[in-house]
């Protein structure tokens, strides 16, 4: 009876280990197609949404957001990662630094195919950061701030809600700076906590299987 429990326990285990790579996966792909299927239909109210967030500009706001953007530039995050380390927080940093690579990946694979403009090259918005050149969904800095903010929560839950609200400004600052649309910034975001879980679950799987 015992080694029947075993045996239906190691199964157990096996198909929750895969469930746990396949649904983000599986997620992902569904957002994907989803984004193709519904973008044309999505794209008039895109555009409206940005127009409206660029007249709620101010010079106190302009200030305040163009340097909180940088709180989801590749560096910054880069720059947490060695804090970490240096630290001794080996494991979140090691997470992060393979999410970063992971969403770097997804990301630019985005951008190559959908290739749409930014906002600023085709609606009358004045952009406040003029920095990135590639296309413009979805958002390298929504995504990042995303994962980030699942995978810090992993090692430091009391601070989740933060996390997640510190990654939503960070996505709204791209809007409100005219380089983004809210689209880039939703896709963006789904994209970092749809990664951010499939390289918990990989960097989980593989420190176990070390262990």
């Amino acid at each position: 009876m015992n080694k029947a429990n075993k045996k239906i326990e190691t199964k157990r285990e096996k198909f929750d280990s895969k469930s746990k790579l396949g649904i983000p996966i599986l997620l992902l792909l569904l957002t994907y197609g989803a984004l193709f299927i519904f973008f044309n239909s999505l794209a008039p109210l895109d555009s409206q949404l940005s127009l409206e967030i660029s007249k709620m500009r101010t010079p106190v706001l302009d200030a305040f957001f163009v340097l909180w953007t940088n709180g989801g530039s590749f560096l910054f995050i880069l720059l947490v990662l060695l804090v970490l380390w240096l630290k001794g927080e080996r494991r979140p940093a090691i997470y992060l630094a393979v999410g970063l690579v992971a969403d770097a990946i997804f990301v630019l694979a985005l951008k190559t195919i959908i290739h749409q403009p930014r906002p600023y090259e085709v609606l009358p918005i004045t952009p406040l950061e003029l920095g990135d050149t590639d296309a413009s969904l979805p958002s390298g800095h929504a995504s990042r701030a995303f994962l980030s903010a699942v995978i810090l929560s992993k090692f430091y839950r009391k601070y989740t809600i933060i996390f997640f609200f510190l990654a939503a400004s960070i996505g709204f600052s791209r809007v409100y700076l005219g380089v983004h649309y809210p689209l880039d910034i939703l896709i963006g975001a789904i994209n970092g906590v749809l990664s951010g879980i499939l390289i918990i679950n990989l960097c989980d799987r593989f420190g176990t299987r070390r262990g």
